[in-house]
């Protein structure tokens, strides 16, 4: 055995698949709503026999390796490594990809300039002055300590030497982590410079990147934050800070309550608002949303002010609908931003946060706050900017509830409401289908589909014994579905105890996907209920009259041309007896 396959028997997928989503058993199998795209009908299989996942919305799937790979962001080496860690394996041998190594090297420097910026901050007298400013703004040091706020040095090249000078590592690879810039001489100067610095990192800890905030008093001409830029550790849409702080809290209280910025996330926590992200900007994208999904599907914004006017927000609420988040709305009231309100009355902005509002009753608040609903223009402008978000209200309860509160407030007929959502709707639509114009699907027939079904449930339900009739596998037309019963008879006629892992290295390399699929299939209700046996003849059943119907259109086309002399008259009476026989059967 290899020790990969030691980190298999030792790890069972059930346990890790669980510590990310929750799952429910479905019949031999355990089902969830996909972690890697958004959806609300569980497509998501797992199976405990196979030790294999498979989602079959986005086709991601693998096994214990392959899931910690999509759900970390980790290379293959990364992923082998901790679980080896988990299972208690020492590796002996294993080399890290180029790719791997790469990654390794971004995280120890930007591990390395967090220690360099944290200690300037906390302990040297360089930092003495932004520490002034950041214990002045009411940021503690219990926080400063807890976050690893640090500070950038009003220097060219305080950072280079430190990683240069001191720790040896190349400056074109400090320039690739997003830490320094070239000039124009041929050198480079430092990207953060006399700036508060905040390490950003992902919920596994690593330090992936940084945001830079200047000092006041600074220059006009100077923006106010920075950013590293993107790296293949670092993806903004991916980022929540920091959520490896408050993740834990948020899985508690099943509630994230999301903000804009760092400080604004910082001054919360300290407020006592310990289920607390900031997205960096107004605008949750689907990879933020996967990634909260984990923990919770409660959400309360609490962005800054102009927030409802914002396309790119709204983007977001209509992506978290989707995805099934229940989604609330806090006003930052008396203060311009939830740094501002938390700083200023700490219990006061933890009792705004309690009393959140459903984001649409906000959203209608704002319409009807800033457009005038007793003029016929101030309707107008209402329902155009409220129809097209009713529109993108999946739930169609909620959505009739809004409907008539907006029909009422505007003293209009609910039917004029309707209309104008249903066309909103519309634009909707055909928006989405001009951008998936290019990605339609195949169908698959009845016939195979009910095929699919029935080998997923011989193989689920272990009637393996059904593939060993030469009449019950004329039944299977897919030439892969005939591979497999085959494979299955060749099992049988060897072997009387059915081990779906000895059948497994019977299977053929070709076939091994649609096997392992047709495995993760969820078919819990008729396992459960024990009605396999039943099934699988009534799906046989199924399967013979379509093909009796199919032979029976054959046929009566044959005839037809025949009658219009297109064909030898001879045959008719041997169609005519074989169409009586079909159809006797059929019945």
């Amino acid at each position: 055995m290899d020790q990969l396959d030691e980190i298999r028997q030792k790890i069972d997928i059930v346990d890790l698949v669980s510590q990310y989503v929750p799952l429910k058993p479905a019949g031999r199998n355990h089902k969830a709503n996909c972690p890697f795209h958004a959806e609300n009908t569980p497509s998501f299989m797992v199976s405990p026999e196979r030790q294999i996942f498979k989602c079959f919305g986005c086709s991601s799937g693998g096994d214990i390796f392959k899931f910690l790979m999509l759900i970390e962001g980790l290379e293959f080496g990364e992923a082998v490594r901790k679980l080896a860690e988990r299972a208690g394996v020492k590796l002996e041998k294993y080399r890290s990809s180029p790719e791997e190594e790469k990654k390794k090297k971004f995280f120890e420097i930007n591990h390395l300039a967090l220690e360099y910026y944290h200690y300037l901050l906390t302990s040297h007298p360089a930092g003495k002055k932004a520490l002034d400013y950041t214990l002045g703004r009411g940021i503690t040091r219990e926080s400063i300590d807890r976050f690893k706020i640090g500070y950038a040095p009003s220097m060219w090249d305080g950072v280079q030497k430190f990683l240069v000078g001191k720790k040896k590592y190349q400056a074109e690879f400090i320039e690739k982590a997003g830490l320094i810039l070239p000039n124009n001489r041929g050198g480079y100067y430092d990207r953060f410079r006399d700036r508060l610095i905040f390490p950003l990192r992902y919920y596994q800890d690593n330090v992936c990147g940084f945001a830079g905030r200047l000092i006041p008093p600074a220059p006009e001409d100077q923006a106010k934050y920075i950013n590293s830029p993107e790296t293949p550790v670092y993806q903004k849409s991916r980022l929540l800070y920091d959520l490896s702080v408050t993740r834990g809290a948020i899985r508690k209280q099943d509630q994230a309550v999301v903000v804009e910025g760092e400080l604004d996330m910082i001054s919360s926590f300290q407020a006592g608002i310990e289920n607390v992200v900031a997205i960096k900007g107004s605008a949750l994208t689907e990879d933020q949303l996967i990634l909260l999904k984990r923990y919770t599907k409660n959400l309360v914004l609490a962005l800054d002010a102009d927030f409802a006017g914002n396309k790119a927000a709204q983007r977001g609420i209509e992506l978290a609908d989707k995805q099934g988040f229940s989604i609330k709305v806090v006003s930052v009231k008396g203060s311009k931003d939830p740094d501002e309100a938390a700083q200023k009355d700490p219990a006061g902005w933890l009792a705004q946060v309690k009393k959140a509002v459903s984001v649409y009753d906000y959203l209608f608040e704002f319409a009807f706050t800033n457009f005038d609903e007793r003029l016929a223009e101030g309707k107008r402008q209402i329902g155009g900017f409220l129809t097209p978000i009713l529109a993108k209200i999946t739930d169609r309860i909620m959505r009739g509830h809004y409907i008539a509160l907006l029909a009422d407030r505007l003293e209009v007929g609910e039917e004029a409401i309707i209309t104008e959502v249903e066309r909103a709707q519309q634009r909707l639509e055909r928006g989405r289908d001009e951008a998936e114009s290019s990605f339609q699907s195949v169908r698959q027939t009845r016939r195979e589909v009910l095929e699919e079904y029935l080998m997923a449930l011989c193989l689920q339900g272990e009637v393996w014994e059904w593939f060993a009739k030469k009449n019950h596998q004329k039944l299977l037309l897919n030439p892969v579905h005939q591979k497999i019963a085959q494979a299955v008879g060749e099992y049988l006629k060897k072997r009387k105890n059915k081990k779906v892992q000895a059948l497994t290295k019977k299977i053929p390399a070709e076939a091994s996907e649609i096997f392992d699929n047709l495995y993760l299939r969820d078919l819990g209700a008729v396992v459960e209920a024990d009605r396999v046996v039943e099934e699988v003849e009534k799906t046989a059943a199924q399967i013979e009259r379509l093909d009796l119907k199919k032979q029976l259109a054959r046929i009566g086309r044959e005839m037809k041309l025949i009658e219009q002399g297109k064909g030898e008259r001879k045959k008719l009476t041997r169609l005519n007896q074989e169409f009586r026989d079909l159809s006797a059967k059929l019945v």
